[in-house]
């Protein structure tokens, strides 16, 4: 459960980190960039479709079995980020057990990673968002999460 508390606060600190510097202006649709079938079969869970995270970003779009937002279950999160917030995120991505590993997607990409938290930033042109995926509680090392949130990108960077 610890464990969980950790990626839970992680995961809410790197969107922290993002928001200052996502203009509402510059934001796309970020449900748009995965379907529901993607992340169901990627994840290996039956994902509703992708929904406004807290219901009411415009940012940040949540994917998951049930229409709650808890980070204890598998889910997956899309941001849309400025390439300003792609930038300050690759600063953060030279430590933990990913540190300096590239997903070979789009035009550049990173992972943030600490214990067993992992977030892959992906910048295609001038457009960038960002995937988290929760294993679930003790259901994933930063490896196995880092696969799958690159198995996600390589579908949300075609709709880019």
């Amino acid at each position: 459960m610890r464990s969980l508390s950790i990626v839970t606060c992680l995961d809410l600190l790197g969107s922290l980190a993002f928001r200052p510097l996502v203009p509402q202006s510059a934001a796309g649709d970020p449900c748009s960039l995965l379907t529901a079938k993607e992340v169901s079969g990627i994840l290996g869970i039956k994902s509703l479709p992708g929904r406004p995270w807290l219901g009411t970003s415009k940012t940040v779009c949540f994917f998951s079995a049930d229409t709650t937002f808890q980070l204890s279950s598998r889910t997956a999160t899309v941001q849309i980020v400025t390439p300003a917030a792609f930038n300050f995120g690759k600063q953060m991505s030279t430590q933990g057990p990913l540190a300096g590993r590239s997903a070979g997607v789009g035009d550049e990409s990173y992972y943030v990673s600490a214990g067993s938290y992992a977030k892959l930033g992906v910048r295609k042109g001038g457009r960038a968002f960002s995937i988290t995926v929760t294993p679930g509680a003790g259901k994933g090392t930063p490896d196995q999460v880092a696969d799958l949130e690159k198995a996600l990108a390589k579908d949300a960077v075609a709709r880019l």
